[in-house]
């Protein structure tokens, strides 16, 4: 590949990702298209991501510190050298047309800085907790509104100088850095495109407790705190109007069973999150089953609690943001006067 007049990067951060990411660079170098330079950037890995980067016909950048991927995917694009930056994780698999498709919908959409694509419905690990999460996100972006104001940093594509002038990923962002970098693109009226038809599939595993632990430490939590920082709150995506009526019934079920013991309450509040829930829950079924769709259904009302509790706990972070900003301007007042 001849980097120097590659129109497309293809920026892969990787830490510990040595399970998956043989396959994922073994499908992008299966790509239709071949003028695209890949760098791979190991951030601290203490596994053999970097040796198996080494197989590749990649550039390889090594962090020292495990710095967090928006450190990782800056520090990709800093040795890069295309005008099209298309950031893909470690764990996704992209099928051969995938790239192609990327570059001829960016070229087909001048007035768009910015664009990302859709997971497929099918995801590696068969466990019920991975294929639950994965088909939240397929039908999460399938169900999204084309025009986003958002961005996703698993299998997204932005131009080089859009990149630059807005200020790449946040490194304080250890989580969300993709959506940070979405809110940003969009306050600052550059428009981002959900191209539905570009789907991958997700490697990632999941157990019960780290699905809690992300819907509460890694999305809920930050997403709220991002939402009231920049005072963006769409009916879209993840935060679709039946999403959070469905997060508020999941939350009043609990407290009806002591309102009510007859369990009248209850019954109605679990027929009414099921209804909002019937899409995803449609779709588990056709997938892989009723039985499936039932352990779904919990799995959906066990995220929605999850949710609950991060989203306070970001309401509380973004609080203590603005006491911290409050009390810096105090300061910076008092060596004035």
């Amino acid at each position: 590949m001849d980097t120097a007049r590659s129109e497309l990067a293809v920026i892969v951060p990787v830490y510990n990702g040595a399970s998956t990411l043989g396959h994922c660079l073994a499908a992008l170098f299966a790509s239709t298209i071949r003028d695209f330079e890949v760098v791979v950037v190991d951030d601290g890995s203490s596994d053999r991501s970097a040796a198996i980067a080494e197989r590749f016909p990649v550039r390889l950048v090594r962090l020292k510190h495990n710095c967090g991927p928006a450190t990782a995917r800056n520090a990709g694009v800093a040795v890069s050298n295309a005008a099209l930056l298309f950031f893909l994780d470690a764990d996704i698999v992209v099928p051969p047309e995938f790239l192609a498709g990327v570059v001829a919908a960016m070229r087909g959409l001048p007035e768009y800085s910015a664009l990302f694509g859709s997971y497929t419905k099918e995801t590696v690990p068969h466990d019920a907790c991975s294929r639950y999460k994965n088909l939240v996100h397929h039908w999460t972006h399938q169900t999204g509104s084309a025009e986003a104001a958002t961005f996703c940093g698993g299998f997204g594509l932005i131009r080089r100088e859009v990149f630059h002038k807005i200020g790449g990923f946040d490194p304080e962002c250890c989580f969300l850095e993709d959506i940070d970098l979405g809110y940003r693109l969009h306050r600052a009226g550059h428009r981002i495109f959900l191209a539905k038809h570009l789907q991958a599939t997700h490697a990632k595993a999941y157990t019960l407790r780290s699905l809690m632990r992300s819907e509460v430490l890694a999305r809920a939590l930050p997403w709220t705190r991002l939402m009231l920082q920049y005072r963006i709150f769409r009916n879209d995506l993840n935060t679709r109007v039946p999403n959070v009526i469905g997060v508020l019934t999941a939350c009043a079920l609990p407290l009806s069973v002591a309102i009510d013991p007859r369990l009248r309450l209850a019954a109605g509040l679990a027929l009414l999150f099921l209804w909002l829930n019937r899409e995803l829950l449609r779709l588990s079924s056709r997938e892989y089953g009723l039985a499936f769709a039932i352990r779904s259904a919990c799995l959906c009302w066990l995220t929605c609690l999850a949710s609950v509790v991060g989203g306070c706990l970001g309401v509380g972070a973004w609080l203590r943001d603005i006491c911290h900003s409050g009390a810096g301007k105090l300061l910076a007042l008092a060596r004035d006067a």
